[in-house]
């Protein structure tokens, strides 16, 4: 009987182990995944920085118009 008490005496303490170790990881994936959730939000704020910058220099710079092909007059009929 002795013997079997061991074993289960080992069990138990390694099942205390591996309780212990389980709750550890899982607080940290809890903080991980705060930590991940705060960076979501810091991306998307930068995100709509970056379009207000865009806004502004468009009101300041204004595209420029793509270039069109000149008629042939202006080409002086010269195939290129």
């Amino acid at each position: 009987m002795a013997e079997k008490n061991l074993k289960l005496v080992e069990l138990t303490t390694e099942k205390t182990r591996l309780e212990s170790d389980r709750k550890l990881l899982v607080d940290r994936l809890q903080e991980l995944q705060t930590n991940a959730e705060q960076i979501k939000s810091q991306v998307q704020a930068m995100g709509g920085a970056i379009q207000t910058c865009d806004y502004f220099i468009s009101k300041l710079q204004p595209p420029e118009e793509p270039e069109t092909s000149k008629p042939e007059s202006e080409t002086d009929g010269k195939i290129n």
